[in-house]
């Protein structure tokens, strides 16, 4: 290959998956996660695709105080009700965003993606017998206020002042060189938030795209637009892009000045293997760099600092402009629970309704009127599943503990009052999502229902898109510039065909099947039911399950 003339006089295909954008959004959304993180401001926002997804409600509240829950008392003899929101990938809360970009056309697109959702649409088959409601997609507990602004970095806004986060992804090497000196003094001076995240372009990757002895006519790029290099960029308005020793020393320098701490890397990788064996040595595509504020300055210097550094600079610009205000309103029933016995009748009538054994707590939960009753708090769905004698809680699966996602509710004594449907039960459609391997078919207190089948037919979808820089662009050929996602999962709709298959603990869609017949029922859903927590709460892309892009 080294030799093929070809070769050495084209670019190399690079390609990355998940898309590059989607892995910086990521990064940004796992280290929010993971910090608790409630108020942003993502300077440079373009288009908004960042905060349309903050804007995105969790699917419940933070765990109630113990006047609205107490502790389960040491001598109960149930289980010890676990609190909810301690998953590996938590829910944000988010209550506070802010945009600020240069562009009126970029913000108008962030308007309309953080405007609040159009008022519901009552399905016309609502309060029908077997309807499920999870379908419209998740209640908002918590109330959150969007705030955009029309204005330069460069500009002190005084409502931005002690933010708690800043997103700064893929804007900085798009800063004029009069503008740049202030990105600093503006972000970690005058507003000195707890966490900065920087993202930006490596040039030592750029290599990536020839081969190592291609001639420089080989690199279809952007030629430095201020003349004082001759590298080439991925982007016609970049000014500059870092190598990854130019970051870390930017990264190092900065922190020391303004009194952060920083963790620096790279993400981004090419889904092939570097023929020339370079993947190491480049690194990855993105340079993302996390200040923290530490206690080497205190916040009343460092803002007063960063104010004078503003004013030495003396840049002429216009005072930034309010362009949009959104207030997203809570459920009015959000911190207003019912009893715990009220909430257990209900799931109890809603499994009745829906002819199911078992569903998974958090199938239960999107039902609309059960969340309601709980006043967003899933811990009271919990307790009051355990403290009911109609129902059971399954934790386990043949005795292998398993993820709170999946945990499951038991109508013990199966249907008492099954609904009447207008079709013979051999064309109507299965819905038990999650029957446990330990519970034997015909036996027990099911027995009298267990091979009946119940119907539903239901799926939810999301989609969302890019992410625009500063200037609204994506960084080139080199990435797409628009994106889809599948907002829910789609668990398989098999039913339990092998031990295997018990051992993972899969999903299945099987109902009140057949005697003997435990692999796919028949008329079983082809798609998922319900979502996880993990998709629904300001979910980049499927979820944002993946780690492997955090610093």
């Amino acid at each position: 290959m080294e030799n093929d003339p070809e070769t050495q006089d084209a670019e190399l295909r690079v390609s990355f998956f998940p898309e590059l954008f989607l892995q910086r959004r990521i990064w940004i959304l796992n280290i929010l996660r993971r910090e608790g993180v409630c108020e942003v401001l993502d300077a440079g926002c373009g288009e908004g695709q960042l905060l349309g997804t903050l804007c995105r409600p969790a699917p419940w509240l933070l765990p109630p105080p113990a006047d609205v829950l107490p502790p389960t008392p040491i001598d109960d003899t149930r289980a010890q009700s676990p609190v909810y929101n301690t998953e590996e990938i938590p829910n944000l809360h988010i209550h506070t965003v802010y945009g600020l970009d240069v562009s009126v056309e970029d913000l108008k697109f962030a308007v309309e993606g953080t405007a609040p959702p159009p008022p519901e649409e009552i399905a016309d088959e609502a309060g029908s017998p077997g309807y499920r409601s999870y379908v419209s997609g998740v209640q908002r507990w918590e109330g959150l206020v969007a705030k955009l602004w029309h204005g330069g970095l460069e500009v002190i806004n005084e409502e931005l002042v002690g933010v708690e986060c800043i997103v700064s992804t893929e804007v900085i090497e798009h800063l004029p060189a009069e503008i740049f000196p202030a990105f600093a003094p503006m972000l970690l001076g005058v507003y000195h938030p707890n966490l900065l995240l920087v993202t930006t372009p490596s040039y030592t990757y750029n290599a990536r795209f020839t081969a190592p002895e291609a001639p420089p006519s080989a690199r279809k790029g952007y030629a430095d637009p201020t003349g004082r290099t001759d590298r080439i960029f991925r982007h016609d308005d970049h000014k500059f892009e870092w190598t990854r020793e130019e970051f870390i020393v930017w990264c190092d320098e900065t922190a020391a000045e303004w009194g952060y701490s920083v963790d620096q890397t790279s993400i981004g990788r090419s889904v092939a293997v570097d023929p020339y064996g370079r993947d190491e040595e480049l690194e990855g595509a993105s340079n993302v760099a996390v200040f923290r504020r530490s206690d080497a300055m205190d916040a009343a210097t460092r803002e007063q600092k960063g104010r004078v550094a503003i004013k030495e600079l003396a840049i002429p610009s216009p005072s930034h402009t309010l362009f949009a205000v959104h207030q997203h309103s809570p459920n009015p029933a959000s911190m207003k629970p019912r009893p715990l016995a009220e909430i257990a009748a209900r799931v109890k009538s809603k499994m009745e309704e829906f002819r199911e054994a078992f569903m998974r707590v958090e199938e239960l939960w999107y039902e609309k009127d059960i969340a309601v009753l709980c006043g967003g708090w899933i811990e009271l769905l919990v307790r009051a599943v355990e403290q009911s004698d109609d129902l059971n809680l399954k934790r386990d699966s043949d005795g292998i503990s398993q993820g709170r996602a999946n945990w499951s509710v038991e109508l013990i004594g199966g249907i008492v009052e099954p609904y009447v449907v207008n079709r013979p039960s051999y064309e109507r459609e299965s819905s038990v999502d999650y029957i446990p391997a330990d519970w034997t078919p015909g036996e027990g207190p099911h027995e009298p229902w267990a091979w009946e089948e119940s119907m539903s037919d239901r799926e939810s979808a999301g989609a969302e898109g890019d992410v625009s820089a500063y200037t609204s662009d994506a960084d080139g050929e080199y990435e797409s510039d628009t994106g889809t996602s599948v907002g829910w999962g789609r668990p398989s709709s098999k039913g339990w065909n092998t031990e295997l298959d018990k051992q993972k603990g899969s999903v299945n869609t099987a109902g009140w099947a057949r005697t003997g017949e435990w692999g796919d029922a028949e008329d079983s859903w082809s798609e998922s039911k319900v979502p996880h927590s993990a998709l629904s709460s300001s979910a980049g892309w499927d979820g944002d399950e993946s780690c492997d892009t955090t610093s």
